[in-house]
């Protein structure tokens, strides 16, 4: 009978050792199985670790609109040509044929002169008027009546624009301030109505309603300076400013034109 039992028992002389031997063989394969598992898993799960890993934020320094701006080339003094654009461009679609060619400036008998020189306000002034202080000395002017007129964008810079032109003022020359920061528009037309004036200096809007309200005029006003190169932190200038930009083409469009065709009166570019 115990050949018949196709089992090769007799191999071992003890069969509670050998039944031993063979669950610890089972046991140390299962447990090399769960080892290799365990690594597999471990091995995964680093991997997903590092997948999932949040991502060193890269720091992109973004470039400053000035050097944005330089880069394009338009850091460069605007011409006589590049303001007749802005306007034609501001008005275009908006007005008949008519009405433009009324408005239309010429760029050559309109304006002064542009100059390649790196200017400041005041060296800038007494190149397009040179007489300034024997005009100051003999103009027989009326309150309120300009003889030149400067604009710039923002009331800030009107300050700072005043502070830097004191040397071509001279001491007999009188500027109102015509801007709205820490002037009420009453007290304006108070003294503009009192008072002569050799130069205004103030902001587009401003100007605009003193010379609608009749406290300003236009009679004696040679000259016409604005203040279009000059940009502010954000590196605009006063046309690259919407509202800024608006009410200088209203002011262009309702009294500044109609003066410059009707008198020998010139538009300075600073």
């Amino acid at each position: 009978m115990a050949d018949d039992l196709g089992d090769d028992w007799w191999e071992t002389d003890n069969p509670a050792k050998a039944d031993e031997q063979s669950s610890s063989g089972d046991e140390g394969e299962k447990n090399a199985e769960d080892e290799q598992k365990g690594q597999k898993r471990s091995q995964e799960h680093d991997e997903v670790d590092q997948d999932q890993s949040p991502k060193k934020k890269q720091k992109h320094r973004r470039k400053k609109i000035t050097s944005e701006l330089k880069e394009k080339g338009d850091s460069s003094r605007a011409t006589s040509k590049d303001v007749v654009e802005v306007i034609a461009k501001h008005f275009d679609g908006k007005l008949s044929t008519v009405e433009w060619d009324e408005l239309r400036l010429d760029p050559d008998s309109d304006f002064y002169v542009g100059s390649e020189a790196d200017h400041t306000p005041s060296s800038y002034l007494r190149t397009v008027l040179p007489k300034w202080k024997k005009l100051v000395q003999t103009s027989d002017l009326k309150p309120g009546s300009p003889l030149v007129l400067i604009i710039t964008s923002s009331a800030i810079r009107a300050v700072h624009l005043n502070r830097s032109i004191t040397d071509f003022k001279t001491e007999e020359c009188k500027c109102a301030k015509l801007f709205a920061k820490h002037f009420k528009i009453e007290e304006q037309q108070k003294y503009l109505s009192k008072n002569i004036c050799h130069l205004g200096l103030g902001t587009p809007n401003r100007i605009s309603s003193l010379l609608k309200s009749g406290s300003l005029h236009l009679d004696n006003v040679k000259s016409i300076v604005l203040d279009w190169n000059w940009r502010d932190k954000k590196f605009k200038r006063m046309a690259d400013i919407v509202d800024t930009r608006r009410d200088l083409m209203l002011l262009m469009q309702t009294y500044l034109i109609q003066h410059i065709h009707k008198n020998k009166c010139k538009i300075g570019i600073l």
